[in-house]
């Protein structure tokens, strides 16, 4: 799911389809699915029945009835829908995010920290309702993960990024913000 919605904020989606998504998906009503464009109909109704089916299944699970809330918690679908708007927004303008700014919001929208919360989910017994209480308070080592991800996969898509006319990546955000410094010299200090 998270991929279509990646494609959808960054590359199908007009700004004004993407605002009436994040909308829709903030309020998490199927009647959002009313102001929607057909082609982000399908989704909307596919994310709903996707999250429709896990609380059902978690629901059936003994002793288990707080796993409902922490599934819709873990999926974190409305704080990656809110960054993934911001940079829609951002490849719209010009200016270049700072480094703090990018980090900020593509740790989010890189998947890493949904990714992580969710596999807890299928995860049985070995799972407590501390062991979600400890991943919403967002541990360090999610967070580190998230970073070396973001930065590794940056790296990697730059130049591709680049010519496609995706948003500046953090490559450009660092060299943007440290002035003269080279690719290679910003990507030796992404090594560190």
């Amino acid at each position: 799911m998270t991929s279509i919605l990646d494609d959808i904020y960054y590359v199908y989606g007009m700004p004004e389809e993407l605002e009436l998504l994040t909308d829709a998906i903030e309020r998490w009503e199927k009647s959002g699915i009313d102001q929607l464009p057909e082609y982000m109909k399908v989704f909307y109704q596919s994310l709903l029945d996707v999250y429709t089916d896990i609380e059902e299944e978690m629901a059936k699970v003994e002793g288990r009835s707080y796993w409902v809330y922490c599934a819709k918690k873990a999926a974190r679908i409305k704080n990656q829908v809110g960054e993934y708007y911001e940079e829609a927004k951002w490849l719209q303008s010009p200016q270049i995010p700072s480094m703090e700014e990018y980090m900020d919001v593509t740790l989010v929208t890189s998947g890493y920290p949904l990714l992580a919360a969710t596999s807890l989910i299928g995860m049985g017994d070995v799972v407590t309702k501390e062991t979600f209480d400890w991943m919403f308070g967002e541990p360090k080592i999610v967070r580190a993960s998230a970073i070396i991800a973001r930065l590794m996969d940056d790296m990697g898509s730059y130049k591709f990024e680049q010519k496609r006319g995706h948003v500046a990546s953090a490559v450009e955000c660092y060299m943007n913000q440290h002035g003269a410094i080279s690719e290679e010299e910003t990507k030796k200090e992404f090594d560190r």
